[in-house]
């Protein structure tokens, strides 16, 4: 009965019959469906620009859950739109849908094209977008890729590297996962000095150059917490230096900026104190031939 079914469904003849007799209808629904895809797409555009100049940059975890909404909205029309396109053609094609549309026919369809896969991205997909594991505009780590969230869909996740190469991964292979700028960040500077310098003067000139960066109006906007040193005191004693530890919480993304900052100020204030940053070296003794 069923395979009856299927070959009336598929029956080439009343397809080749059905396809002279309404090639115009199939034209223009193909047609539709282009045109309305495209739209989407502009009007998502145009959308994500709208979020760029009304959503302040203070408010960048608002910004970026718009945009991940606004993306995953867009490709779940699309996809509505595409299906919903392709059936009314098979239909003018004197294809049964029925089938396609019971449950039945989606799970045959669904085994026939090896689709489990698909299910998975899914689903994996679904829970990452409700549960918030990140948003686009987050820097990410996914195995051994990382960097910005530049696309997100139920399906797949792209992420750009810092060398501008982007990488697709579905969502179904997302098993752990780290996010660096998830709500707020935290700048993180280890500094060594030689072991030869006061400690109690390392510890009070760092307290000097955090006070001085905290209040620059250029970024005293990006940090939520005043910078400190880890326990007021020494992190680790290296091979080669005496290690102190300053730790930041900023706002979501800054984190790399304030560390190069405060690296350079310290670079600069150590300079002029005098107060050595060593680093490693090799001695090389050479000895003549005809020495015994």
């Amino acid at each position: 009965m069923q395979e009856e079914t299927v070959s009336a469904s598929f029956d080439s003849q009343r397809i080749v019959e059905s396809l002279k007799s309404n090639w115009l209808n199939i034209v223009i629904v193909a047609a539709v469906v282009v045109i309305v895809v495209l739209l989407i797409k502009v009007i998502s555009k145009k959308i994500k620009r709208t979020l760029d100049k009304k959503i302040s940059s203070e408010k960048m975890e608002i910004k970026k859950r718009s945009y991940t909404f606004s993306s995953v909205l867009s490709n779940i029309v699309v996809v509505i739109v595409i299906f919903a396109g392709l059936l009314i053609i098979a239909d003018q094609c004197g294809i049964s849908i029925i089938p396609i549309i019971t449950g039945a026919g989606i799970a045959s369809i669904v085994i026939g094209l090896g689709a489990q896969s698909l299910v998975k991205d899914l689903i994996n997909g679904s829970f990452i977008l409700f549960e918030q594991w990140y948003q686009i505009n987050d820097i990410i780590e996914v195995g051994d890729v990382s960097g910005i969230v530049e696309k997100f869909s139920l399906r797949t996740t792209a992420i750009r590297s810092l060398d501008g190469v982007i990488h697709y991964i579905p969502n179904s292979e997302i098993k752990v996962l780290s996010n660096m700028t998830q709500e707020w960040s935290r700048a993180v500077v280890s500094i060594g000095v030689a072991y030869k310098e006061n400690t109690d003067r390392v510890i009070a000139e760092l307290k000097n150059i955090l006070n001085d960066f905290v209040n620059e109006k250029e970024y005293k906007k990006l940090i939520i917490e005043k910078p400190e040193i880890l326990g007021d005191g020494v992190d680790e004693l290296g091979d080669y230096a005496v290690i102190f530890k300053i730790i930041c919480k900023v706002k979501s993304s800054n984190q790399w900026l304030i560390e190069r900052q405060l690296r350079k100020r310290i670079k600069d204030r150590f300079d002029e104190l005098g107060i050595e940053i060593p680093f490693p070296c090799n001695n090389v003794y050479m000895r003549n031939q005809g020495d015994v």
